[in-house]
């Protein structure tokens, strides 16, 4: 540590020792005690250091980064953790899965799509740009493959060289946020050259021709092929015979399809929006026909003909993922949706989140795959796996399951008390790829951090939050005001920046009305829907939600 400078030869704040290496060799080390400095001393370090020119210019610069990922929501609620969590962290982990696509060349095309779902939120233009160039490598037959190249000379590493069947599904899930946020429905015009080849295409044919092969990609019985996983990597044997389905997957895609269908009808292409929601309608009714189990969906058929993921089963018995996406897709109807709510609350709620599946599976189950063999509790075998419970978090916020919603997402977060911080072992600045689960099984370990950083969670995590709890979407026409705020939220406020405008929103809560009362900059608002929003203005939003 020593330089020469006279500064480090101050006797008193000076130890030399002489540490043994290795036999015959040895080197001195020199500390430097800081409680020995004066003041004087102390002033004279910081401005050799912290004054310099360089280091002042490299800080300013990691200043203005860390600014332009700040978001599009600051909030203040009777929950003070939510608000430092949201106004400080959350924009932060959104914002770096989509600026460094989480530190590969090759990311799977799941979570290169659903992370810049999120950075539609931070930067649009970097989501737009990320949008395209995974349609630029759709395969000929009109599938997306498992992983996007992101420079040339990338490779395809493993994982993406095992081939999933869900990739087609994230294209209009995602590009709906960004379209809700952007308008930016000229993203479908733009050509799109193939990565490898001459054929160009536009956005729009690509998607379309990418729900086709989502409705081809499924058996006699009209569920959709697995092969050897879906959204779940390691479920590789249900379908590796090119036999088995997936429950999830199936009304996933009828979600995706409906989505698309809807964007169809914005851009007047009624004939494919009838023909996508005619292929959504196919896909939920052979869903109702041959997964339902009496109180939730089932969690695929192996290629052997076995329905798993139900009562039946003694250990991976329920799965969190076909329920929410029954929701989000339409396949689940009011009576439906009760019974599967009200299992997932007796089986798979926990303290710290809601578990991806349960019982944990304990022993191999060839049929299954990989997943069996992970240990109870942990990654996607019965763990509070977060993206999977934002999911269902999402589809509740859908069907005005306003307090549920809010209590499951809350639980995303460490803390505040000591003894959640304990148990937890990490503290409330991310959210991890998950918590340790199976709750019923191995109660002790249940709720520690898998300390994992990368996560598909977060960019569903500040959806929810801006479009369910505060209810500030975008439409075509402006920005939607549906707030789902907790019972026991009396007030709250939010800064929304949105299309180059900024709206300070105030919520109160008010006896003897019985509908919401919207004003805008002290004017009645008809409806609730902002509209002629002006770039570049601040509008005071107050919102009086019934008591």
């Amino acid at each position: 540590m020593n330089n020469g400078d006279a500064l480090y030869e101050t006797p008193a704040a000076v130890l030399q020792y002489r540490i043994a290496l290795a036999p015959q060799q040895s080197e001195s080390y020199r500390f430097l005690l800081g409680p020995a400095f004066d003041d004087a001393e102390i002033i004279q370090v910081r401005d050799r250091f912290f004054a310099d020119a360089d280091f002042a210019a490299t800080k300013a610069q990691y200043a203005a980064y860390i600014e332009a990922g700040k978001g599009v929501l600051q909030i203040e609620t009777p929950d003070q953790h939510l608000d430092r969590f949201v106004n400080h962290w959350l924009p932060r982990q959104v914002y770096y899965h989509g600026d460094v696509n989480r530190l590969t060349t090759d990311p799977q095309t799941r979570n290169y799509l659903q992370d810049n779902m999120g950075m539609t939120f931070i930067k649009p233009a970097v989501a737009r740009a990320a949008f395209l160039h995974a349609l630029s490598q759709q395969e000929h037959n009109g599938a997306i493959p498992d992983g996007i190249l992101l420079i040339e000379g990338a490779e395809l590493k493993y994982i993406n060289q095992i081939p999933h069947t869900d990739h087609c599904v994230w294209l209009p899930v995602c590009l709906r946020a960004y379209l809700d946020e952007t308008n930016d429905y000229a993203i479908f015009d733009e050509p799109v050259k193939a990565w490898q080849g001459t054929e160009t295409k536009t956005a729009f044919e690509r998607i379309s021709n990418a729900m086709r092969w989502l409705l081809s990609a499924r058996d006699e019985r009209g569920l959709s092929y697995i092969a050897q996983g879906d959204w779940c990597d390691p479920m590789n044997m249900v379908g590796y015979k090119g036999k088995g389905v997936s429950g999830w997957l199936s009304v996933a895609t009828a979600y995706a399809l409906n989505l698309w269908a809807d964007i169809c009808e914005h851009l007047q292409q009624s004939d494919l929006a009838a023909e996508f929601r005619a292929g959504a309608r196919d896909v939920n009714q052979a869903v109702n026909t041959h997964m339902w189990d009496g109180d939730w969906y089932g969690r695929g058929i192996t290629d052997d003909g076995v329905i798993f993921g139900v009562a039946k089963d003694q250990e991976g018995r329920i799965f969190l993922n076909p329920q929410s996406w029954a929701i989000l897709g339409g396949a689940a109807d009011s009576d439906k949706r009760a019974s599967m709510i009200k299992a997932v609350e007796q089986q798979l709620e926990t303290p710290y989140g809601v578990m991806m599946l349960a019982p944990a599976y304990t022993k191999m189950r060839d049929d299954v795959g990989r997943v069996t063999q992970k240990f109870p509790g942990s990654a996607e075998n019965g763990s509070v796996y977060n993206h999977a419970a934002v999911f269902y978090i999402y589809s509740l916020y859908t069907i005005q399951e306003t307090d549920r919603a809010y209590r499951l997402l809350r639980q995303m977060l460490s803390g505040p008390d000591d003894a959640d911080y304990l148990q937890r072992g990490q503290m409330p600045v991310y959210i991890p790829n998950y918590y340790r689960g199976a709750y019923y099984q191995h109660p002790r370990t249940a709720g520690r951090s898998s300390q994992l950083f990368n996560t598909g969670t977060v960019s569903w995590v500040y959806r929810s939050l801006i479009e369910g709890l505060f209810g500030l979407k975008g439409c075509p026409t402006g920005l939607l005001v549906e707030p789902q705020l907790p019972q026991d939220w009396s007030t709250a406020k939010a800064t929304r920046e949105f299309r180059g405008a900024t709206f300070a929103v105030s919520y109160s809560r008010k006896a003897g009305i019985s509908q919401m009362q919207i004003t805008v900059d002290g004017k009645a608002l008809q409806g609730n829907r902002i509209e002629n929003i002006q770039a570049g203005t601040t509008y005071k939003v107050e919102v009086v939600l019934p008591a």
